[in-house]
């Protein structure tokens, strides 16, 4: 191969080179940003869990409570037995594994949302130590409350003060401000988990509607192994029967609806559309390249090139103005993807999952997490795309090439 004469001669062709470049380009990019959009859905859908520490939710739907006075479950999280908890928890593909108990306190004074939890979880409500505005955390095996931001400006609370819950006090140890992570994790009084078991059993509303046992729980936050998801979570609704409500990413890709369907679904449809247009314009391009080099060929046969230099050389035009397509193509997309990071999408949380009341103001509104698109190219996937424009080159400069390297000097020069 003669690399010199390979560049003068795609210079010399510029206007069908820059032709076979673009167009391969353009459809790298497209390649490229579908699925980089593709998967930014699915990453900024495990972002309400993940703010959490976790990829799972797990519920059980239960019955409307019959009076709203005192500690009573909310219908979308009543009892989880003990015994199904250690069940799960032994599950294989778990890494980590959180569990609360939320209740609604209908105190004569005040409504509140109290959260039982184990200060020393690092999956579920155990991340919002990392968001106390004043004073500290919980800690293991005290009776001390954690209070809202909101709630604690509304009641005029401070770190200190005394906080009543089901005619009981807890001293308020700290300020924590939910506000910053995923509604699913929002209460207004946070306590320790073995303190809110307590109320519940103690409470004959709840045990009207699910019966409860003080080591029983009504949410579980688990952290599982990427790949074991969705077996998890099957094996999660095999326990707790048909009323068990598991959450997990795709739970929030389903509510995504159109918007994700036509990034995901037709990713591939879309992609391989992209490369067959991109394909057709190198392979007729090139085909009309080298029909115009059929004198050439012929003088270089004559001078004593072989069928082997030539399918080489032309070989070699092609690889290389398609290397130059898929790079070009790569930094199109990178630009396209910086810009399409600034777009904004709201993923919808489940109304099972909010703990706030539908009766009362704000309750029944549909709730979303916004957060910036999360578009980023993996270096897999740019690889992949240089790779393809390489293999294109190659395939298409091969197949022309061996075609036209057969013909006979004779034949192209008879009549010069």
């Amino acid at each position: 191969m003669h690399f010199r004469y390979l560049i003068k001669e795609l210079y010399y062709r510029k206007r069908r080179t820059l032709t076979a470049t673009l167009g391969l380009s353009i459809g790298i990019a497209l390649l490229i940003i579908i699925n980089a959009l593709s998967m930014a859905y699915r990453e900024a859908a495990r972002m309400p869990l993940k703010e959490i520490g976790a990829d799972i939710t797990v519920q059980r739907n239960g019955d409307v409570p019959e009076e709203l006075t005192g500690p009573v479950f909310a219908c979308s999280a009543v009892t989880i037995r003990k015994q199904e908890v250690d069940k799960i928890r032994n599950l294989k593909g778990i890494q980590g594994f959180g569990q609360a108990l939320l209740l609604w306190v209908f105190d004569p004074d005040r409504f509140s949302i109290v959260l039982g939890i184990n200060p020393g979880d690092s999956t579920g409500p155990g991340v919002l130590r990392n968001h106390i505005t004043e004073g500290r955390f919980l800690e293991k095996g005290r009776s001390e409350a954690l209070v809202e931001t909101a709630f604690a400006r509304q009641f005029k609370i401070s770190a200190g003060d005394m906080v009543s819950v089901s005619d009981k006090e807890y001293p308020v140890v700290g300020i924590v401000d939910a506000s910053r992570t995923t509604k699913i994790a929002v209460a207004s009084i946070y306590l320790p988990l073995r303190e809110a078991q307590k109320i519940a059993a103690a409470s004959k509303q709840v045990q009207k509607v699910s019966p409860f046992d003080p080591e029983d729980v009504n949410i579980l936050f688990i952290k599982a192994d990427q790949g074991a998801t969705r077996d998890v979570a099957v094996a999660i609704k095999h326990i707790l029967g048909k009323k068990s409500n598991v959450s997990t990413p795709d739970s929030f890709l389903k509510l995504l609806g159109n918007l994700f369907a036509l990034s995901d679904k037709f990713s591939l449809a879309a992609s391989l559309i992209a490369i067959i247009i991109a394909v057709l314009i190198v392979f007729k391009t090139m085909a009309g390249n080298v029909a115009e080099r059929a004198k050439e060929i012929g003088v270089l046969k004559t001078v004593g090139w072989r069928n082997r230099n030539v399918v080489l050389q032309l070989f070699g035009e092609s690889v290389l103005q398609c290397l130059v397509g898929g790079v070009l193509g790569l930094l199109i997309a990178l630009v396209a993807s910086f810009g399409l990071g600034f777009m904004e999408v709201s993923i919808p949380i489940p109304w099972e999952m909010s703990p706030t009341p539908h009766f009362l103001p704000g309750g029944g509104d549909p709730i979303f997490k916004t957060l910036q698109l999360p578009v980023q190219i993996p270096w897999k996937l740019a690889s992949f795309a240089v790779l393809l424009s390489i293999f294109i080159g190659g395939i298409t400069g091969g197949f022309l090439s061996r075609h036209i390297s057969r013909i006979k000097p004779s034949e192209v020069l008879r009549y010069e």
